[in-house]
């Protein structure tokens, strides 16, 4: 059916007795909405906000050790056409100044119940009713020594799934921290550590915040590093190996059927054409004894040390038939 077609068929549908009732409906519910929302704007609601906090115009060699704040939550009444601009967007920021503050004592600021109180009235403007503020005040410490820098470690436990390894060095960017402190025992602090971070059913490389754990009294900046964690997929290799026979006394031989095994392995891919690792494999002579007639002598096959990156390590056959040979 053509646009034109459609066009026609709308046209006469609405032409109808039960086009006109439905166009009528359509008209009064749409006056009925425009006036609901008109009147819900009027009517005062209450809502929770939370305000950006901003320290501007401190001094350079100040830096804020404890009482940051990164939001202050706010519950505001007022008419919803008030608040509704704040509800989608464009929070107002409580910028505080270094002169805004009252100095309580040497290292020490305080920004006070009412002047918060006022701040936030500000932000919301004279209509609003602030209802509660948290926290109710800003109470600042800060030092103007210089930073120590401190190397960071970290304590991190990851998990892969079975056919995955975390193979690799865990780095960490930055790896060392500028510590704030007014104590002296700023200076014997060697080094800061991650909280601990545990992953689980890792199936690539991950990269994680770290919060640092920093002694009472003291700030770290930044106040966490990120962790690379390398993982791999693990693939299958398989080895040819001659078998060797270990403590065998002067003048007998063993000789082993077969005498090459097969020695498979996981291994990282990235290693799969690079790794040139020795795989031994051997039987022992001593448990070549205590046969019992009539019986197929057999002696398990043992694998030698391998690196640790290889996994789920198997060797085929696992035994092997023999005799023995005396010179």
């Amino acid at each position: 059916m053509s646009l034109r077609q459609r066009y026609d068929d709308l046209r006469r549908g609405l032409r109808s007795a039960t086009g006109r009732n439905a166009l009528t409906f359509f008209v009064f519910l749409l006056i009925s909405t425009v006036f609901w929302f008109l009147m819900a704007l009027n009517d005062e609601v209450q809502r929770d906000f939370r305000l950006p906090v901003t320290l501007v115009d401190f001094p350079e060699d100040v830096t804020i050790i404890s009482g940051v704040t990164a939001t202050v939550n706010v519950t505001v009444k007022d008419k919803e056409s008030s608040l509704v601009k704040f509800a989608w967007g464009g929070l107002p920021q409580l910028r505080l100044g270094y002169d805004d503050f009252m100095k309580t004592g040497d290292h020490s600021l305080m920004y006070s119940v009412n002047q918060l109180n006022s701040s936030v009235r500000s932000a919301f403007g004279p209509t609003a009713t602030i209802l509660a503020v948290r926290p109710d005040s800003l109470n600042l410490e800060y030092t103007r020594n210089p930073g120590v820098l401190t190397r960071v470690e970290v304590d991190v436990e990851a998990h892969t799934k079975p056919q995955f390894i975390q193979f690799g060095a865990v780095t960490m960017e930055p790896d060392s921290v500028m510590l704030f402190s007014n104590s002296k025992e700023i200076y014997s602090v060697a080094e800061l550590r991650t909280a601990p971070v545990v992953l689980r059913d890792l199936s690539d490389s991950a990269v994680v915040e770290a919060r640092l754990v920093v002694p009472e009294g003291m700030r770290a900046i930044p106040s966490s590093v990120r962790l690379s964690v390398p993982v791999e997929p693990l693939v299958s290799k398989t080895r040819r190996v001659e078998l060797q026979v270990v403590d065998a006394p002067e003048g007998h031989r063993l000789v082993p059927f077969p005498s090459v095994v097969e020695v498979s392995f996981l291994m990282p891919k990235s290693l799969y054409s690079k790794d040139n690792s020795a795989v031994r494999a051997f039987v022992d002579y001593p448990s070549a004894g205590g046969v019992a007639a009539g019986e197929a002598p057999e002696l398990p096959v043992r694998v030698g040390v391998v690196p640790t990156y290889y996994r789920n390590v198997q060797v085929s056959p696992s035994a092997v038939e023999y005799v023995i040979e005396r010179d």
